[in-house]
């Protein structure tokens, strides 16, 4: 933390908002949840007043995969209908706390980096103003999930179609194998 964010943030006033950055296909979709328009590392971040809510953050010494749910409304209906059809699933998600200047509303230091995962799934609630929950998931996640790989020469060519090295395995099934020759046998 920066010396003028720790001044800030012993002030007797502290303004804090909640940043996040979704990559969608279509591109990112970034928003704060102050009033006004943020820019953080060359990137603006809309506001929209009030985000609607967000998860703790969670932590522990285990090594575990904790998650994130975004809720955001005050989204047009038809940004909300177009987001929702997009393969949004396994791509960054990123939240930050940012500490702003009461005046200008404008960043004071780096913003701090509270959660960075992918997206896993959204649920949208559609009226006359849309708010859709956006769950995050750790990228530690991955670990639960299953490789399975063979030890075919398909399965190698899948991911580097010019190797070789499994072509001849099937010939190698149930073959008998001397060693050492008879020729070192004495």
């Amino acid at each position: 933390m920066t010396t003028a964010a720790r001044a800030a943030a012993q002030g007797e006033v502290v303004t804090r908002v909640v940043a996040v950055d979704l990559d969608f296909p279509s591109g990112h979709v970034r928003l704060n949840g102050s009033p006004v328009s943020v820019w953080i590392g060359g990137n603006e971040f809309h506001g929209v007043g009030q985000l609607g809510g967000i998860s703790a953050v969670e932590e522990s010494v285990d090594l575990a995969a904790y998650g994130l749910t975004l809720q955001l409304s005050g989204i047009p209906r038809d940004a909300m209908v177009a987001s929702l059809a997009e393969d949004y699933q396994g791509r960054a998600g990123i939240a930050w706390e940012v500490l702003l200047d009461n005046t200008s509303w404008q960043p004071i230091s780096e913003p701090l980096l509270m959660f960075r995962g992918r997206m896993d799934q959204m649920n949208a609630r559609l009226g006359t103003e849309a708010a859709v929950e956006v769950k995050l998931e750790n990228r530690l996640r991955d670990w639960e999930r299953p490789r399975i790989r063979r030890y075919t020469s398909e399965d190698q060519r899948r991911i580097w179609p010019t190797d070789l090295g499994f072509e001849f395995v099937p010939a190698t099934v149930e073959k008998e194998l001397i060693w050492p020759a008879k020729s070192f046998r004495g």
